[in-house]
């Protein structure tokens, strides 16, 4: 499996569809799978960084899934970020294990990529949604590599997590919400203080070096 490329998401309309048909069909939930499978697969490798456990953990977020979708009670809005935040889940789960992980779901070889515009700030810059992205992606592109790598290693984990599901790994605001389990104001306060605490910690590294 390989890191998915192109939306994060699927046409929510499509979604919605193929979520409300899974509960008896399987080739529904089949569609989803196909397209979320390297997307979830993504995610999960960075964070693990071992082939082997990041397969087991996206095989078995995906088991999670389908079982969830076919209770009465599941809320079908977005199946993208309620996978995003079942495999956040089964990660946590992974270290208390005690298997190795990375934290932050991140290697230093993932933050030049990210800076690079691989997926991370530059390509998420132009995008008319919430919060201060425009301000990221300036400042991504300003700041020196090590300096970003040294700012958000000094970041509170929550303030890191948002930072990185949104601009690394491209998830929609929706995706996002669910994923955390937030409203979206309350992930325009996340995504504003995560911010100002990555510009705080990188003019401090500045000044430190």
């Amino acid at each position: 499996m390989d890191r998915g490329a192109g939306n994060s998401r699927m046409d929510p309309t499509r979604e919605r569809e193929l979520v409300a048909r899974s509960r008896v069909d399987a080739a529904a939930f089949g569609e989803l799978y196909d397209f979320y499978l390297p997307r979830i697969y993504g995610f999960v490798v960075r964070r693990v960084g071992e082939r082997d456990a990041a397969e087991d953990l996206t095989a078995m977020t995906f088991e999670r899934a389908l079982g969830a979708v076919r209770r009465d009670d599941f809320r079908n809005e977005s199946f993208g970020g309620f996978l995003y935040r079942v495999a956040s889940n089964a990660i946590v789960d992974h270290a208390r294990r005690g298997k190795r992980t990375v934290p932050l779901g991140m290697r230093a070889s993932d933050w030049d990529d990210a800076a690079d515009g691989d997926g991370g700030f530059a390509r998420n810059g132009h995008e008319a949604v919430i919060g201060d992205e425009a301000a990221a992606a300036a400042l991504g592109a300003a700041l020196d590599r090590e300096v970003l790598r040294r700012a958000l290693r000094d970041l509170p984990e929550g303030h890191r997590r948002v930072l990185v599901m949104k601009f690394y790994d491209g998830l929609e605001t929706d995706e996002l919400c669910a994923a955390l389990g937030c409203s979206r104001p309350t992930l325009a306060v996340k995504l504003h203080r995560a911010l100002r605490a990555l510009r705080a910690a990188a003019r401090e590294s500045i000044d430190v070096a």
